[in-house]
């Protein structure tokens, strides 16, 4: 159950203050609102005197290597997976309020005794904990984690604000994105006259391929497929794709959004093998039509413009079900309310 700032704040506070070790965990395929505020939520606790480690079900990119530089966090202290969880008095979850869209470290931390926090700003299908801190009108999970700082008085340094206008800047590309509000852009403008540089942080986010990934765009870019007279698009990453091209799968990350740049596409899906076996499902939507309906109804989650789920199965399994659903969601004219996009 989500609660408001100030009783979340009164809680949030006291069981950081008890903790002694604290784990920070994301879903899988951690992206850079994800990894941006793990970083900004740790550096903060180490200034606390906290002992600080993070665990993500999947390997963070070696582009956001500058978010885990800015945590504190040696990168010895970032691991995978459920075979490698830390001893810890407080879990906190950020960026996903859902066990399924963490994968098989979401199955071993649903049975933990431990006490756990949430940050997040997506709509989830279930109730993991009792006390989180969800917005699903903020961009991203960096300005929730902004507003509590603000809230508790927490003394932000340039590594804080830095994480977090790259979580900001990542979530709603570049402010491209229809999530980002009037309310967005002054937490942005205030990140930075805090310390945040937009230009290197664009840099680190935006101009920072490697070959091999921009390899693996060119084939996903290759078999996209049209559908509904050009409303929907959507792509499929195979594991010989990653394979071939020597990229891990949390590279097909930004492929959705080079399908949402094509016009007159409204609706667009990203369909790719997951290393645990079963697939990974991201929906976007423009904002006339609601994704997170699509997410919702396979047990996944998210917004009404960015939602999500992973799969048991195959692909060829999925895709045509998956598909028919989002036509039928085109052919209603099914629309959101912009204001909640």
């Amino acid at each position: 159950m989500s609660k408001s700032l100030i009783e979340f704040c009164e809680i949030a506070r006291t069981r950081f203050a008890v903790a002694h070790k604290v784990v920070l965990v994301s879903h899988i395929f951690p992206d850079a609102d994800s990894v941006g505020s793990e970083a900004a939520l740790a550096r903060y606790l180490i200034q606390q005197g906290k002992d600080v480690r993070i665990c993500n079900p999947t390997p963070v990119r070696d582009t956001y290597q500058f978010l885990i530089d800015l945590s504190g966090v040696p990168s010895n202290d970032w691991l995978n997976g459920p075979d490698n969880i830390p001893e810890h008095d407080l879990l906190v979850i950020l960026d996903v309020s859902d066990w399924n869209y963490m994968g098989q470290l979401g199955e071993v931390l649903n049975y933990s005794s431990r006490e756990i926090l949430i940050f997040d700003h997506h709509q989830s299908s279930e109730e993991i904990s009792e006390l989180g801190l969800i917005d699903i009108n903020a961009s991203s999970t960096g300005e929730v984690l902004y507003r509590y700082f603000l809230a508790v008085g927490a003394e932000m340094d340039e590594e804080i604000v830095s994480a977090l206008y790259a979580s900001i800047l990542f979530d709603t590309g570049g402010f491209r994105f229809r999530n980002t509000r009037d309310e967005t852009l002054l937490i942005a403008a205030e990140l930075i006259r805090r310390g945040a540089s937009h230009r290197d942080t664009a840099t680190h986010l935006f101009e920072n391929e490697s070959f091999s990934r921009v390899e693996l765009l060119t084939g996903a870019l290759s078999r996209v497929v049209s559908e509904a007279d050009g409303a929907i698009a959507w792509t499929y990453v195979t594991d010989d794709m990653f394979e071939r091209t020597g990229t891990m799968h949390t590279d097909a990350d930004g492929i959705i959004d080079q399908l949402m740049s094509i016009r007159g596409v409204e609706l667009a899906l990203l369909f790719r093998d997951i290393p645990t076996g079963g697939i990974k499902v991201t929906f976007r939507s423009k904002g006339q039509f609601n994704v997170s309906t699509l997410a919702e109804e396979l047990g996944g989650g998210g917004r009404p413009t960015a939602s999500g789920v992973t799969l048991q199965g195959s692909a060829e399994e999925w895709i045509e079900k998956i598909l028919a659903r989002a036509q039928l969601l085109v052919a209603t004219g099914i629309e959101d309310e912009l204001e909640q996009a």
